[in-house]
């Protein structure tokens, strides 16, 4: 096949050589001709797809277990990895490769095997090989070195077969229980575990399977991947963010599991207090009537507005930019006046009844105050990577400026042009 040159779209003779460019646009791959090439292809994997791979029971998982609830999201972030992927190395030509076609095939005759071995999951992500063979067959080996990784990130939307999921569910829910028991006993609390089960003053808290803190796993680890592409770092460095948000994660899931025992126990003495009429913070603090499902746009504002200030703080002369500073901390505000708007929001307790139905919202994985301390701890993970990419900075950056080692600065280049 021949060769399509990425800056013009043109079809360049065989063994001609296609300078590179300085930055990667996606006109030069969504040309007319390159275009005609790929939607026979992709028609034809789209059509055998129903057949072959089960996306209507991933997307019955995603939208019914919350440890899947990320994967919606994991194809839009595997097309972002690929638009800084190439970016960062721009191919010279799109040249279509015939071995392609046998990693195709190859996909469809193990996902076959599986099926009639009644395998699971292995069979499943037989899907990225298509995935990769796809990219292969119409865009040759520069563009697959370049996009095998959004391509391997595709893995995390799918679902895992059960006996998989609870190999690793158990260890983390007995971490967990075990790490909450030595952190409430540093705090001075009374406590005492049995396996998964802690025993408090307020009653016994069961770390269930949902609070294993799978979810949160998942979904850092697709946030730690993504946040190592989209920035052009060395290798070392994005195998440290990526292994990086797996203990990171675990960690926050301890925080989580301590935070839940600790409330609960606060709101159990709280409701002994106000039943005995000497309550001490109750009186004076918000209790929630009722919750309606847009005041979920309103907790997505408050969260970008936060994303917005961090990413205005990275920068050296933040200081300069008061108008966009204004504009975000009023994209905050306005997140928040929206929940208090389209909630019932109250200010005070008035029923012992009243604390222990919070207690047992805290406590059961369904209800809305439990899933806040799971966005609550994902928050705080992306704050950690946050410090971690700054520190690497920090020590790694500054190091490298001060080397010597840029062109247009080092001893006998002084006529040199600046690298772009």
């Amino acid at each position: 096949m021949a060769a399509v040159d990425t800056a013009s779209g043109d079809v360049a003779a065989p063994g001609a050589a296609v300078l590179p460019t300085a930055e990667w646009d996606w006109n030069r791959l969504l040309t007319p001709r390159v275009v005609f090439l790929i939607l026979p292809v992709v028609a034809l994997v789209g059509w055998a797809y129903p057949y072959w791979f089960p996306g209507n029971r991933w997307e019955l998982t995603w939208r019914n277990s919350s440890a899947w609830g990320h994967a919606y999201l994991i194809p839009f972030i595997a097309v972002l990895i690929a638009h800084y992927r190439l970016k960062e190395r721009a191919p010279r030509r799109i040249e279509p490769c015939i071995w392609g076609l046998g990693l195709i095939l190859a996909g469809f005759v193990f996902r076959i095997w599986s099926r009639v071995l009644k395998y699971g999951y292995p069979g499943e992500a037989t899907f990225l090989l298509v995935v990769a063979g796809v990219v292969l067959l119409l865009l040759g080996w520069q563009m697959f070195k370049a996009l095998w990784i959004p391509v391997v990130y595709l893995g995390l939307m799918i679902p895992w077969d059960a006996k998989y999921y609870e190999q690793i569910a158990l260890p983390l829910q007995t971490l967990a229980a075990a790490a909450a028991e030595k952190i409430l006993m540093i705090l001075g609390m009374a406590v005492e575990r049995r396996v998964n089960d802690l025993e408090l003053a307020s009653g016994r808290i069961t770390v269930a399977e949902a609070c294993s803190g799978l979810h949160l796993l998942f979904a850092f680890v697709a946030l730690g991947v993504m946040m190592a592409f989209i920035y052009r770092r060395p290798l070392w460095e994005r195998v440290i963010i990526m292994a990086s948000s797996v203990p990171i994660a675990v960690f926050c899931n301890m925080i989580r599991v301590t935070l839940m025992a600790i409330a609960s126990d606060h709101l159990y003495f709280e409701a002994k207090g106000l039943a005995l009429g000497t309550p001490s913070w109750s009186v004076y603090a918000p209790r929630l009537v009722s919750w309606s499902a847009v005041s979920w746009g309103g907790l997505a504002l408050v969260a970008l507005g936060l994303f917005q200030l961090l990413r205005l703080f990275d920068q050296e002369d933040w200081r300069r930019h008061k108008r966009a500073l204004l504009a975000v901390v009023g994209w905050v505000v306005g997140g928040i006046v929206w929940v208090f708007w389209f909630s019932e929001i109250r200010l005070g307790y008035t029923e012992p009844a009243q604390l222990e139905e919070v207690r047992q919202q805290v406590l059961n994985p369904e209800s809305v105050p439990h899933q806040a301390f799971g966005f609550a701890m994902l928050g705080l993970a992306f704050l950690i990577m946050w410090a971690e990419l700054k520190v690497i900075d920090m020590f790694f950056i500054e190091e490298e400026k001060g080397s010597g080692r840029d062109a247009s600065t080092a001893p006998g280049k002084a006529g040199a042009e600046p690298a772009a």
